[in-house]
């Protein structure tokens, strides 16, 4: 009674990839170009011609992407952050304005201004998908929930902001805010979303439980149309505001009392535009649209630190792309899938187990471990071909179909895994009969 067995696999071990320190994208208006900033150094280390005005800009959430909103050009630049260069220009509606990425990195949400849309763009492809969403009035802001189910958009035209349901991409909701809302931000813990409303000096408060307003804060000033952030840890929001030409400063929100507790002064004529947080939470970086710097924040002093950056002209919308690691190229395979074969013969009532195959034409792999019932049983160098023996005791020969249950119990019990010269283990392989 003969029976054959056969096992292919592959092994592979995993690498140790590299971690890139936070970078800042700033969209220079004027310039049609972002200034990336190495946070480590606060030096500009790159600069991207991207499209026509480019306006707010948003980053994948691994850190990978750049997006990037061309309001001149109706179009969307992808920066790659590993090469800092614009790997696909994106078509989209009229007068693109606000952008924001859904948290598992899936979706794009982009507001058109001029046309009262929102345009939906599939990250894995870099396409638009679907009909455009139909929202209010000269839509600005865009905001979206940390469990990705919601799109919180502002209209500045109409004073409200609409709610898009993800799973469907419809508004669910519109809720009544102030005066020209323009900018929003959305606390980690997706309860509260902060609007802030540049036609009057208030930031809305939105209970994202109820879609209801719950207060008003007034700020000192007019919430600039990019400068909303909420911290990582979630207890403030951090507020660009423009008094006077002569008094600009960042309007800082307690979210438990829902109150300014203090206020950062900016230098005067520096027209905040933008505002982005580490992720550590110990910065913040404020782009001055009048004198085309980026300014920097201690946020455990809340106090300006250090110099301005300088970056492109008229510097507007800022986004901090969080460590970026790349995926490691696939790693050469330690060998060659190949076959597994081998017979059990009867002899005497037992069952002998003969399995071989060839010596592995990989350096990196220096043994092979076998196991049987989770129990290690023989260790065999793969300087030669394979060999090992078991002597089975099946129990109920006689049964019907005995032979394929055992055929199938001798998969759950018979693994293999290789090691390598660092000691490393692969994950185990079982045993694969095919054919007795």
């Amino acid at each position: 009674m003969k029976f054959l067995l056969s096992l292919v696999f592959a092994i592979l071990f995993a690498t140790q990839t590299l971690t890139a320190a936070p970078f800042a994208y700033v969209a220079n208006l004027v310039d049609n170009t972002v200034s990336v900033i190495d946070i480590s150094t606060n030096l500009v280390v790159a600069t991207v011609p991207v499209g026509n005005s480019p306006q707010a800009i948003a980053v994948t959430p691994n850190g990978q992407f750049a997006y990037v909103t061309n309001n001149g050009t109706n179009t969307v630049s992808v920066i790659d952050a590993s090469t800092n260069m614009v790997v696909a220009t994106i078509t989209v509606e009229s007068s693109p304005t606000g952008i924001a990425i859904t948290p598992n990195g899936q979706f794009a949400y982009v507001a058109s201004f001029s046309l009262n849309r929102v345009s939906v763009i599939d990250i894995s492809t870099n396409t638009v998908i679907g009909p455009p969403i139909s929202v209010g009035g000269a839509p600005e802001g865009i905001a979206i929930t940390p469990n990705g189910q919601f799109v919180y958009v502002t209209n500045s035209a109409d004073n409200t902001v609409s709610v898009i349901d993800t799973s469907s991409n419809t508004v669910v909701d519109t809720i009544p805010v102030e005066a020209a809302p323009s900018s929003i931000s959305i606390t980690p813990n997706g309860l509260f979303a902060y609007v802030g409303n540049s036609g009057t000096t208030t930031v809305s408060v939105i209970d994202l439980n109820t879609n209801f307003v719950t207060t008003n804060i007034d700020v000192g000033g007019f919430p600039e149309s990019g400068g909303n952030a909420v911290s990582p840890n979630g207890q403030y929001a951090y507020i660009a505001v423009f008094s006077s030409p002569s008094t600009q400063f960042i309007s800082v929100i307690n979210t438990t009392s829902q109150t300014v507790t203090t206020t950062i002064p900016l230098p005067s004529i520096s027209d905040p535009e933008g505002i982005a947080i580490t992720p550590d939470g110990k910065y913040a970086y404020v782009t001055y649209s009048d004198q085309n710097e980026v300014g920097i924040i201690d946020l455990s002093t809340n106090m300006v630190t250090g110099s301005p950056i300088t970056v492109g002209t008229v510097p507007f919308g800022i986004a901090i792309a969080p460590p970026y690691s790349p995926p490691p190229p696939p790693p050469p395979p330690l060998f060659q899938p190949f076959s597994f074969s081998g017979k059990i013969v009867n002899r005497n009532g037992t069952f002998t187990l003969k399995a071989e195959w060839p010596a592995s034409p990989s350096s990196n792999i220096i043994a092979y471990e076998i196991f049987a019932f989770d129990q290690l049983i023989a260790i065999v160098p793969s300087g030669s071909p394979l060999v090992f023996e078991r002597t089975l005791h099946p129990h109920n020969t006689h049964s019907h179909h005995w032979l394929e249950k055992y055929q199938n119990y001798l998969n759950t019990k018979y693994r293999v895994r290789a090691v390598n010269s660092n000691n490393s283990r692969s994950g185990f392989t079982n045993l694969n009969v095919q054919d007795f």
